[in-house]
């Protein structure tokens, strides 16, 4: 996508002028915008027709009285080719590409594809293989199908590679208001990131929900994610199609603790973007941070009346890392007046069914929860069927909601435990007067923690750097000795385990001498990357008769050996790997290392530029973090592991060559003020 295409991707969303092309979805698309009332012009193209939704028909896109703002084209692959180069020609705006048979296809549709890239131009395009726009603001629907959504003026966008998800996503009834929903189907014009920064520049989108099924263009995505968060406009995620990474490479420990879902989950982290599992949850969350700013606060109360409920509840507080707010004496006091002797105050509050059906003392109870110092507060409150069930209690209940809320202007949610028991006009009644209708615990519990750490990540926006990808090399990939690994690191000042090469049992002992036994005695080899594997490592050797029976064991692996010092017990053991990722970049993946690594799979993925207070908080959130910041007796020196990491990170990027891999396992990790040192090494360079 060409540089003035985030212009033009305006005037595409948002147009006055539509060019509609084909037959029967061609049709579909005016019914739609009709349907949503939209003001503008709409021109319908084709040659075999007079009119088309009493319209009069075009017989080409030559015709046309100027250069549509928007052209959906709902034609066959061949010919969507020919108009997108047509319509970049005569200046549209922009055109959304229905067809399918593109690169989803294989060899043949790629080709395709790249011929529709190059006959756009500058012109943005959405899709191919897509079912195109909903702008529910200004009544425009670029689609061929039937859709469940109404006009609103202020909500989340919502972006989709999904063209069928995004259906069922105009279906929802979860009372999320959407201002623009969208299907980008194979993304060969307009990318996640241009839509992300056309939501951006307006001010009425609220939050913006991405369904994806792959991350690509990272550094320019890193930059608007940057942009989003200094704005406060939370981003919520959807990743489906996650895979492992690096099937035709030779994996080291950290690179096969490091998946494309490790990748994705770390960037979405780093940049602040709040990552749900399914799709209930990405409704719920983009309905909570749509209708409550985040804060960094994690307290809550929760309200109703079943011990069964109030246990639910506690344990999902407790999972998701909130907290309950306690009640102050004077709430205490308030809450004993309305619920008498038989109710238990405390916060999960269940004030049981005493004051049931009564307006007045629900009311009164709801406020004096409301009045706490709690963030945010939760009703649970499942409703009957409609038309089967008398309702009139639960109204009720709502009503003492609602005026408890105008009386307090706190932050209250109502939550359903059951998705189908909440009835959609009682959820519309809470919008309206600002309190969030939730439909699930888990999701609404899950919602209020996401937004409770997209807050405290925003916090951090200023010292949050975006993510610098560069090229990767083609280069022939190329294994170092560990010795020349080892050589390259103490070269850039890094602390790494004392050591020579020998090539008998003689030379051997006269390496052991001088460093003093107790030693270690290693293969030396540029093939072999996990020597305790194979036997290729004998630790603790104490005497001269003691290393010549390890070099004769070594001697059937190879013909040079390492002979290294024999360090004392550590207090801490790190893997440290560092990756030359194709989409990513450069990246750290840091966690429990030696004989854990593989079996803990307690790992933190770090993107380059590295900066210390990041490198701090990541590695403070792995459960060998504890370690470093004092377990029991047990005080690795954190600050020496974040100089050496910095160290590291200088040392890849001044490297004259590209560095494909390093790995350290184990680096181990002394008492506070003594430092750490690099024990074993896998260098590569490609």
């Amino acid at each position: 996508m060409k540089k003035s295409d985030r212009l033009c991707l305006q005037r595409l969303l948002r147009p006055q002028t539509i060019a509609v092309v084909g037959g029967k979805h061609a049709s579909r698309v005016i019914r739609q915008c009709d349907k949503l009332g939209f003001k503008g012009e709409i021109w319908a193209v084709n040659p075999s027709r007079n009119e088309m939704e009493s319209r009069r028909c075009f017989r080409s896109v030559d015709e046309l009285p100027a250069p549509p703002d928007a052209a959906f084209l709902g034609v066959a692959k061949e010919q969507t080719v020919e108009l997108v180069g047509q319509l970049a020609m005569m200046g549209a705006g922009g055109v959304v590409c229905y067809a399918s048979g593109f690169a989803e296809t294989g060899e043949k549709g790629l080709k395709l594809q790249q011929t529709l890239d190059e006959s756009r131009g500058d012109m943005p395009i959405i899709g191919p293989n897509c079912y195109g726009v909903l702008n529910y603001q200004d009544g425009v629907a670029l689609w061929p199908d039937e859709q469940g959504g109404q006009r609103c003026q202020r909500g989340v966008g919502i972006v989709s590679q999904s063209g069928n998800i995004t259906v069922s996503l105009t279906m929802q009834r979860r009372s999320l208001p959407v201002t623009y929903l969208i299907s980008t189907g194979n993304m060969v014009g307009a990318k996640t990131h241009h839509y992300i920064q056309t939501m951006l520049n307006n001010p009425d989108v609220t939050a913006i929900g991405l369904y994806l099924e792959g991350l690509a263009e990272i550094e320019a995505l890193s930059k608007v994610a940057i942009e989003a968060l200094r704005k406060r406009v939370p981003i919520v995620v959807l990743e489906s199609g996650k895979s492992e990474i690096g099937s035709q490479v030779t994996h080291t420990h950290s690179y096969s603790l490091s998946s494309d879902s490790h990748l994705s989950k770390a960037f979405y982290e780093h940049h602040g973007m709040i990552q749900v599992e399914n799709i209930p949850q990405l409704l719920e969350t983009l309905k909570l941070v749509s209708q409550f700013p985040p804060t960094n606060s994690a307290t809550v109360a929760t309200i109703s009346c079943s011990g069964g409920e109030a246990a639910l509840v506690a344990d999902l507080v407790s999972a998701t890392g909130l907290e309950f707010e306690p009640f102050s004496k004077d709430q205490c006091k308030q809450l004993h007046s309305v619920l008498g002797d038989k109710v238990v105050i405390s916060n999960p509050l269940d004030y049981h069914t005493y004051i049931w059906g009564d307006k007045v003392s629900q009311k009164a109870c709801f406020q004096s929860v409301y009045e706490g110092a709690q963030a945010i507060t939760v009703n649970i409150l499942d409703f009957p069927t409609p038309g089967v069930c008398d309702s009139s209690e639960w109204d009720s209940a709502v009503d003492a909601i609602v005026e408890a809320k105008q009386c307090t202007g706190a932050k209250v949610a109502v939550v359903a435990t059951l998705h189908e028991n909440f009835p959609y006009e009682v959820q519309h009644k809470l919008v309206k007067r600002g309190i969030a209708p939730m439909l699930g615990l888990s999701e609404c519990m899950s919602a209020i923690a996401s937004s409770v750490k997209y807050a405290r990540r925003a916090e951090q926006v200023q010292t949050i750097k975006p993510l610098s990808v560069g090229s990767v090399s083609q280069g022939i990939d190329r294994l170092l000795s560990e010795f020349q690994g080892k050589a390259l690191l103490k070269s850039a000042g890094l602390s790494v385990v004392e050591g020579a090469l020998a090539d008998s049992k003689e030379s051997a002992f006269v390496v052991a001498k001088r460093l003093k036994f107790p030693i270690v005695a290693k293969i030396s080899s540029i093939t072999q990357i996990h020597k305790s594997e194979i036997g290729g490592v004998v630790t603790a050797i104490e005497s001269r008769d003691t290393l010549f029976d390890a070099i004769g064991s070594l001697q059937h692996l190879g013909s040079e050996f390492l002979i290294e010092k024999h360090l004392a017990e550590p207090a801490v053991e790190l893997i440290v790997g560092y990756r030359r990722h194709p989409v990513f970049g450069s990246i750290f993946v840091i966690g429990a290392g030696g004989k854990l690594a593989n079996l803990m799979e307690d790992t933190a993925i770090i993107y380059f530029p590295v900066d210390r207070k990041n490198l701090i908080d990541r590695l403070s959130s792995l459960k060998v973090g504890r370690l470093l910041n004092q377990y029991r007796d047990i005080f690795g020196d954190l600050d020496a592991v974040v100089d050496f990491l910095i160290k590291l990170a200088s040392h890849i990027e001044d490297a004259s060559e590209q560095i494909s891999e390093i790995e350290i396992n184990p680096l181990f990790v002394y008492p506070k003020g003594e430092g750490v040192v690099a024990v074993d090494v896998v260098y590569r360079y490609c």
